[in-house]
């Protein structure tokens, strides 16, 4: 109990504000629908396949998906706040990512057999599970995983839904170990780590699952006409950030104006370095990808908001308005372009998602940024194929690719530019 006080303390504001967001959205949630309807969508989502797109605002109504964020959303604080673990850029942003991909795949009963797993490998090897409350929380990514077995509509039910739980665990187990060392494969320059350990995971079961037989069945549930709430929203949820960190005053201002000093690269914590200053950054990155999808004539939809509130929530790990504008600019050029249409769902989540890659613009500069914003929308437009959409951090699998692709041959360039200036002078 004296553990769950603390959330009333000053320490534990970002995780207490969090329980304020989550806290709204069950109120909206009984305010549009009635219970019957909200528990009745939540059975739907619960026991739904969950592979991408699923928008469960499409798929059960916006007041059963604002029902299953918050739960999903209380259930991590709850998480955090049970194993005394403090509030870092890390576990803010695992929140925020959280709340947003419960729009489109995590739900309560497919995420829990993947922390348990993560609890498992934890005991194996004897140490606290407060050690890996990351993995507990973004192991998530793999929530299709359980679903696609548990509701699979092939055997009986019983054995199914056995079958994907015991799969959770398993993956849960393996996911700790393949995260932590998958950073080496961009250097940091991918925020999205943990999508590229998920993508890599997804991948393996699902060649496996389609040599034997049994077919993933891609879908496509995406809701539209709900810009004005979710704008309304969003905006909300900005301003009352940017009121929570000018209320720090001119050391504030002075923490957000350094935050802008840094690259983004893995592991940069703003929280820590900066404490409340995050929520003016973060309260601009909310702003930005809200306005935009919008100029873009996208819809605020389950994707949308999950790209958007990631966005948000990197404002305390890597992310700033000076590192994602460049990739921002080449991912639009990149929507633009291509075959899709700009305001496109199928387009407008990975122009979103495409801000994981901050890092580049921040340590090369604007133009290796743009060039990494362009190149990401055109890999994470396909590379799901692989995974079958079994792996909701997508756009982290195709942001490593990228990362791969530009990061040696920017240092190469970077390396010859110094060369040449050091041999002229």
């Amino acid at each position: 109990m004296k553990r769950f006080l603390k959330l009333g303390t000053k320490e534990y504001l970002p995780f207490t504000f969090m329980l304020g967001v989550n806290l709204a959205l069950m109120i909206a949630a009984f305010v549009i629908n009635t219970p019957t309807e909200i528990f009745e969508g939540f059975l739907v989502i619960v026991t739904s396949r969950s592979i991408l797109m699923t928008d469960y605002i499409a798929l059960a109504g916006l007041g059963p998906a604002l029902f299953n964020v918050s739960v999903v959303g209380f259930s991590a604080v709850f998480m955090l706040t049970s194993l005394d673990v403090k509030p870092y850029g890390a576990n803010i942003m695992g929140l925020w990512l959280t709340m947003g991909f419960s729009f489109i795949g995590k739900n309560v009963f497919n995420m829990i057999p993947l922390t348990f797993g993560v609890w498992l490998f934890s005991k194996y090897r004897k140490e606290p599970f407060s050690k890996y409350y990351l993995s507990a929380l973004l192991v998530a990514t793999l929530c299709p995983v359980v679903s696609e077995v548990a509701f699979l509509g092939m055997f009986a039910r019983p054995v199914e839904i056995t079958a994907g739980i015991l799969l959770g665990f398993i993956v849960g187990f393996i996911f700790t170990v393949i995260s932590s060392e998958n950073v080496k494969a961009h250097s940091g320059f991918n925020l999205y780590n943990m999508g590229f350990a998920g993508g890599l995971i997804a991948t393996i079961l699902t060649t496996l699952l389609r040599n034997l037989g049994i077919v993933i069945t891609p879908v496509s549930y995406i809701s539209s006409g709900n810009n004005l709430l979710f704008a309304i929203l969003l905006y909300s949820i900005s301003a009352v950030m940017l009121v929570f960190g000018l209320s720090g005053g001119k050391s504030n201002l002075s923490g957000y104006r350094k935050i802008h000093n840094h690259s983004g690269q893995l592991v940069t914590d703003y929280y820590e370095m900066y404490g409340s200053s995050i929520y003016i950054n973060m309260a601009v990155l909310c702003a930005t990808g809200t306005t935009v999808a919008l100029a873009l004539g996208g819809q605020l939809n389950g994707p949308a908001l999950a790209a958007i509130l990631t966005m948000t929530g990197f404002g305390s790990l890597g992310k700033h308005i000076k590192n994602v504008t460049p990739v921002l600019i080449g991912a639009v050029i990149s929507s633009i372009v291509n075959i899709h249409d700009p305001s496109a769902t199928v387009t407008l989540v990975p122009t979103l998602f495409s801000t994981g890659l901050a890092p580049i613009a921040g340590k090369y500069g604007w133009i290796w940024g743009i060039a990494a914003g362009f190149l990401h929308v055109n890999v994470a437009l396909f590379v799901g194929d692989l995974n079958g959409g079994m792996n909701l951090y997508n756009s982290g699998f195709a942001a490593t690719f990228t990362a791969m692709f530009l990061i040696p041959i920017a240092t190469l360039l970077k390396r010859d530019s110094v060369i040449k200036r050091d041999k002229y002078k």
